[in-house]
């Protein structure tokens, strides 16, 4: 609510304050993942990346009540951490019921949810953390975990590349835009924050369009093959490309790449059957955070031509057979370059009975 105050006594104070105050509870519950309902249409496309802020003031929270309470059990952290939870549910529940713009609605129940389970997750993780009572846990989820992190790494690296290469390539449409709109400096402050809210949706859209299957927008999906029947008008969207780009599908060795990675990273194995399963529990990792990492990236922002925006799900199969494909790939040319390396071992055990003692 400060936030939004800030900007509307920038913008001329053109509205009351009792409607900045009520835009900064709707954005409040936007970070938490509510929806809302805009007219004849929806708005489930939400700026994700907006959870990191209540999540280190829930993270800030979680500890000091573990500190306070002196939590040192997992009883005491389940019953601390449903307390906590259970109070931010009625105030988003409330700021739902109560604190929204005339003529947008958010969903109360959907509001309680997700603040509640952010809530309870955030907090209990820092009460734990507080108590020192994952340590050896964190150490072996660490190890697992490890192979999946460095295949997401490489993704989410070669989405950044893809992303920052449209966006260099489609700087004139977008600062047109901006122009256009004049949102002077706090604006385009407010304005950027927005967009890094949106950030993870955007590498997610750019990833789907580098490997093929696309984005939907404005009923048609745009796919290297196919741009643009007509330009779009909002922020963002005018990177895609009005005519078939078919170089950008050069963005399929990103999934192969973090393949190679994944497979590397997990190293060699006692037992061929142990190489195996690290490998394929780090691949089911993997394509759980894709599948997430889609979900977050696909919704709608209103009715008629906003009505379905996203990646095509198919992207999902895409990037888990790249990633397959990378690990395939690494363990034949590790298989061929130990046979065209063998390692010499040297039995010292004669030399060793000869030695005097």
């Amino acid at each position: 609510m400060v936030s939004t105050l800030v900007v509307w006594i920038f913008a001329a104070g053109e509205s009351a304050s009792d409607t900045a105050m009520r835009v900064g509870a709707d954005v409040w519950l936007v970070a938490h993942g509510t929806p809302f309902t805009v007219g004849d249409g929806t708005w489930t496309l939400l700026p994700w990346a907006w959870i990191v802020f209540p999540s280190v003031t829930l993270w800030a929270a979680g500890r000091w009540v573990a500190h306070r309470a002196a939590v040192a059990y997992p009883k005491s952290v389940a019953v601390a951490a449903l307390c906590l939870a259970g109070t931010y549910a009625v105030v988003a529940l409330l700021a739902a019921l109560f604190g929204t713009l005339s003529g947008v609605s958010a969903m109360p129940a959907r509001a309680a949810l997700h603040a509640g389970l952010l809530a309870f997750l955030v907090s209990s993780a820092a009460m734990i953390h507080r108590a020192r009572l994952s340590e050896g846990v964190l150490k072996r989820v660490w190890q697992l975990a490890r192979p999946a992190v460095g295949a997401l790494a490489v993704l989410t690296i070669g989405a950044c590349l893809v992303l920052a290469t449209a966006l260099v390539l489609g700087h004139s449409s977008v600062a047109q835009s901006l122009a256009d709109v004049q949102p002077g400096l706090v604006g385009g402050i407010a304005l950027l924050i927005g967009w890094l809210g949106y950030f993870p949706a955007s590498l997610m859209w750019a990833l789907s369009y580098a490997v093929g299957p696309g984005v939907e927008v404005a009923g048609f999906t745009v796919t290297a093959a196919a741009g643009v029947p007509e330009p779009i008008d909002m922020i963002g969207l005018q990177l895609l490309p009005r005519t078939a780009q078919p170089w950008w599908l050069v963005g399929l060795l990103i999934p192969v790449a973090a393949g190679v990675v994944l497979s590397r990273v997990s190293g060699q194995a006692d037992h061929w059957r142990s190489a195996v399963l690290n490998r394929a529990a780090a691949v089911g990792l993997v394509v759980i955070a894709i599948d997430l990492w889609w979900a977050i990236s696909v919704g709608t922002l209103g009715a008629g031509r906003l009505g379905a925006l996203g990646p095509s799900p198919l992207v999902i199969a895409v990037l888990t057979a790249g990633v397959i494909l990378g690990v395939l790939i690494e363990r034949a040319v590790m298989w061929w370059w130990h046979r065209r390396h063998p390692v010499e071992v040297i039995d010292l055990t004669d030399e060793a009975r000869d030695v005097p003692a």
